[in-house]
């Protein structure tokens, strides 16, 4: 009887963390979202796949799952045997992240500002709402996002601290991000001063409710 409470209680705890994981999914694709449609640059770490979006016939969640798929593969390549089977969940968990993604565009794009003032008002509640998901994530200490993945995976490899690599890595998104879209389009799309305000907030707003 207690080992079939122990177990039934594991179970309960373990879906209430997957619920605040879906929760933190949620709330983090909202304002990765609301700093997409703000129009005046998008979140580092996303400024790749918002580029090939508008590029290519894909949405922004597809062009969102592609790019971590790779970075599960990268993942794979640097750790080597290291490297757990545990860590394939990272695309089933993507793929829900990614499709939270399209659904927030879809109801979101209709009510993109044209006014400077109200995009940045826009794009600064999506950094608010972006902190807080991304808390809700890592405190459900269930599975890491392949963005996460790669930069820690990177950071054992080359034996840097996380924090180094993780601006190392969202900063070389944004750079591909810009060649990529002046290769194809002959200017810049999704990074202008939102995107630099969002390297700056989401990680000083995640601190303050953190404490």
């Amino acid at each position: 009887m207690n080992q079939l409470k122990n177990t039934s209680g594991r179970f309960s705890h373990l879906c209430r963390r997957i619920t605040m994981l879906v929760i933190g999914m949620e709330f983090a694709t909202f304002g990765i979202s609301l700093t997409a449609v703000s129009n005046i640059g998008t979140t580092p770490i996303s400024t790749l796949p918002y580029v090939l979006s508008k590029i290519f016939p894909l949405s922004f969640g597809t062009t969102t799952f592609i790019l971590n798929v790779i970075f599960v593969v990268l993942q794979a390549l640097l750790l080597r045997s290291r490297f757990s089977i545990l860590n394939l969940l990272q695309i089933p968990a993507v793929l829900v992240f990614s499709a939270f993604i399209d659904l927030n565009m879809h109801l979101l794009q209709p009510y993109s500002p044209n006014n400077w003032w109200l995009s940045a008002a826009l794009s600064m509640f999506g950094n608010l709402v972006l902190a807080v998901g991304i808390i809700l994530q890592v405190r459900s200490k269930t599975i890491v996002q392949p963005g996460e993945g790669i930069v820690l995976a990177e950071s054992v490899f080359f034996r840097h601290p996380f924090g180094t690599m993780k601006v190392v890595n969202d900063w070389a998104l944004v750079i591909i991000a810009c060649i990529v879209a002046l290769i194809f389009t002959g200017g810049i799309i999704g990074v202008r001063e939102g995107t630099f305000v969002s390297a700056l907030c989401v990680g000083l707003f995640a601190k303050q409710f953190l404490k």
